[in-house]
């Protein structure tokens, strides 16, 4: 727990980008097998694919604080779909047992703001 309060926040956040990519690395690369066959996709599988699949938001965020001198700054600066990245990531970085099923709901809070 030390190693995690010593960390800059921006690392803390590059630890919680990565859960989250090994958290949808499987299913991701099971749906592009199929995606590459020629195969339709469930309207599930699509849905997963477009929200909690999709980690472009979450790249943007921790690529935008890491590029910037005062993060803190560049935090304040963020919209509020963009803070619950960064609370999400956070809670990723110091709790890695979350499942697919609440980042889910948590991207489909996001896409509402």
């Amino acid at each position: 727990m030390i190693n995690f309060l010593l960390m800059k926040p921006v690392d803390i956040l590059k630890k919680g980008l990565t859960q989250l990519r090994n958290l949808t690395q499987d299913r991701r690369t099971t749906l592009e097998a199929v995606l590459k066959a020629n195969q339709p996709l469930s309207e599930a599988d699509e849905d997963w694919l477009d929200n909690a699949g999709n980690l472009v938001d979450e790249e943007w965020v921790v690529e935008a604080l890491d590029c910037t001198s005062d993060y803190e700054r560049e935090l304040a600066k963020l919209s509020e779909k963009d803070k619950s990245v960064v609370q999400k990531l956070k809670d990723l970085a110091s709790n890695g047992e979350k499942t697919l099923e609440s980042l889910k709901k948590l991207k489909r809070k996001r896409s509402s703001l």
